[in-house]
């Protein structure tokens, strides 16, 4: 892992991603941000990230086809899954996948994100 740790963002909301990405930005984080799951996934190939955060609902590629997109290629990478919606939400998974109900505070993120990059066990959120 790079210095900077790539947090690699699935959202369509433009203004909540914008949002998220500034806090993560401002924590040292490098941040690419994507408006769905089709085009994370193209870059995650491109530019491989230390982490996801996804919205479960998006257009072309939801969050649910987007985490088996991804952990088909890399079983191991930690997911942050946010939603406002409470049916069809991954289980978490200690240390791997997390899973925050919206609205969330943006700067419990951060701490989220660092737990998991550290590989430590539990869950955050």
């Amino acid at each position: 892992m790079s210095a900077m740790p790539h947090v690699l963002i699935a959202e369509d909301e433009n203004l909540v991603a914008l949002a998220m990405a500034f806090v993560l930005e401002s924590e040292g984080y490098r941040v690419t941000v994507a408006c769905n799951g089709a085009e994370a996934v193209e870059s995650d190939v491109d530019d491989p990230a230390d982490i996801l955060i996804t919205d479960m609902r998006m257009p072309v590629m939801d969050g649910a086809a987007l985490i088996r997109a991804i952990r088909a290629r890399r079983p191991d990478l930690p997911i942050i899954v946010v939603s406002g919606f409470s049916e069809h939400l991954p289980r978490p998974e200690p240390g791997r996948l997390v899973v925050m109900r919206k609205p969330y505070d943006v700067a419990t993120m951060a701490p989220t994100i660092a737990t998991l990059l550290s590989g430590e066990a539990g869950s955050a959120g």
